[in-house]
């Protein structure tokens, strides 16, 4: 009984140091945690910096960032994190990661970005949307002189095609309209091209022969998305009225979730797998043809095309860029990796189609800065030129960029304060209302199209 005793109190001690024997010698190769974390960083403390500095003050934020460092250190930290995750959904059905909602059906989940979308919680009010409409419309106009289409093109969004499966705690918040239905409406009132895969699939919902979302997923099988794909290359033949490459399915094989098939499972960080749909993996071959230049300016769902093991861009056209959030280039470039070192107008310029995809998850950052990025080069140059060297070009923007400036000056009008420093403005410097007006509305347009920094 003794010796009992004593192999349970060694069991026992034994359990309670491995953490600390795995934080020291890692004997464990533990999966790492899926998701987006920033890695607390050792924090450095010196006598000297604790003498120099608020003694309180420093004593207390260093020991809030070693408190966090340790805990991130701690052996097996990452199993217990999942054991907890696990054991709050099997029990309570409860999700531990932010995103991931679970369907009325009990299998299938979203990405709750996907669901607020959809029922209009991110809704950009009507003059931004028109805004942005007018100056996709008028560089959709400038690149065409130069033979470049842009074309927005909206991905499908899970919840716009699953809407029964949203719960009903989602559904009784729901708005009269959200950014997708108007930036449809602006684009029809505006004459924008474009193209709208979200309506295309869930008109046909059904009638696919293959899933187009795996439950565990918040982005579009290969599958899916090799439709969309295939659609476009026949939209851009008619543009470039070439015979162009062309992807074909060779075979489909069920040999398990690839790329970003699970990534909702994956977020959740827990230990058993979760039963799904049986998902297809399409196998591609290429027939020959013209490869036209294309940039996409895309969000994560241009990942499953885009991906090593997918590679649609890569083979369908000539360098086919993917510039993700209008951030960071990819492919990689050395020593060039995001679009602040570029220069910005001339690469654009340099493409035949350029596509401004985005899904409901992202449509109120769309297009993630690119009118900025490209009307602020474009103005730049304009302004440096006389009117006999105007193009095509410089004739549309000058349009615009004078209504533009008008519309500016009936806001100021309307705003008596507004009004009132502008006309202050005027009497200082010795000059006529009209003309501080114009010089008010003119620095307010550039302000405008100034890019800023993107958050998501």
């Amino acid at each position: 009984m003794k010796a009992f005793k004593k192999i349970w109190f060694l069991l026992l001690l034994t359990l309670l140091f491995l953490p600390m024997l795995q934080t020291i010698f890692h004997f464990v190769d533990e999966k790492p945690l899926d998701g987006a974390f920033v890695e607390t960083p050792r924090p450095v403390v010196t006598l000297q910096k604790l003498i120099n500095e608020n003694k309180q003050d420093t004593v207390k934020t260093t020991q809030d960032s070693m408190m966090t460092w340790c805990t991130e250190q701690t052996g097996f930290r990452n199993s217990m994190i999942r054991l907890n995750n696990q054991l709050l959904y099997s029990a309570f059905g409860k999700i531990s990661a932010i995103g991931p909602v679970k369907g009325n059906n009990g299998k299938t989940f979203f990405e709750d970005s996907y669901i607020i979308s959809y029922i209009g919680e991110t809704c950009l009010d009507k003059e931004k949307i028109d805004a942005n409409t007018r100056q996709l419309k008028v560089i959709q106009d400038i690149l065409r002189t130069k033979g470049i289409t842009l074309l927005p093109v909206f991905a499908l969004g899970k919840a716009s095609y699953y809407p029964e499966l949203i719960p009903e705690k989602y559904i009784a918040r729901q708005r009269e309209t959200n950014n997708y239905q108007e930036y449809l409406k602006a684009f029809h009132e505006q004459g924008v091209e474009m193209i709208d895969f979200n309506r295309w699939f869930c008109d046909q919902k059904g009638s696919e022969e293959h899933p187009v979302y795996c439950d565990l997923s918040a982005h579009w099988t290969v599958y899916a998305a090799s439709l969309a794909m295939d659609s476009l290359v026949r939209y851009m033949e008619q543009k470039t009225q070439k015979v162009q490459a062309h992807a074909f399915i060779e075979r489909f094989d069920n040999d398990g979730l690839k790329n970003q098939d699970n990534d909702l499972y994956r977020m959740m960080n827990l230990i058993l797998p979760l039963s799904h749909n049986s998902i297809d993996n399409p196998h591609f071959g290429f027939t020959e043809g013209y490869k036209p230049k294309v940039l996409a300016i895309a969000d994560s769902y241009w990942w499953t095309v885009w991906a090593w093991n997918v590679a649609l861009p890569e083979n369908l056209f000539t360098d086919g860029g993917f510039w993700f959030y209008n951030k960071t280039i990819y492919p990689e470039r050395t020593p060039i990796q995001n679009v602040e070192s570029i220069n910005y107008k001339q690469e654009i310029e340099s493409q035949e189609f350029v596509l401004l995809v985005c899904t409901e998850a992202t449509n109120h950052l769309w297009p993630y800065g690119f009118f900025e990025r490209y009307l602020s080069a474009y103005d730049k140059e304009f302004l440096g030129k006389q009117p006999e060297q105007y193009d095509a070009a410089d004739s549309l923007y000058i349009t615009f960029r004078n209504q533009e400036i008008e519309n500016i000056i009936e806001r100021i009008k309307a705003s008596p304060k507004w009004l009132e420093n502008v006309t202050r403005q005027a009497e200082e410097k010795g000059i006529s209302l009209e003309q501080s007006l114009w010089d008010n509305a003119d620095y307010a347009f550039r302000m405008t199209i100034e890019p800023k920094g993107f958050v998501r």
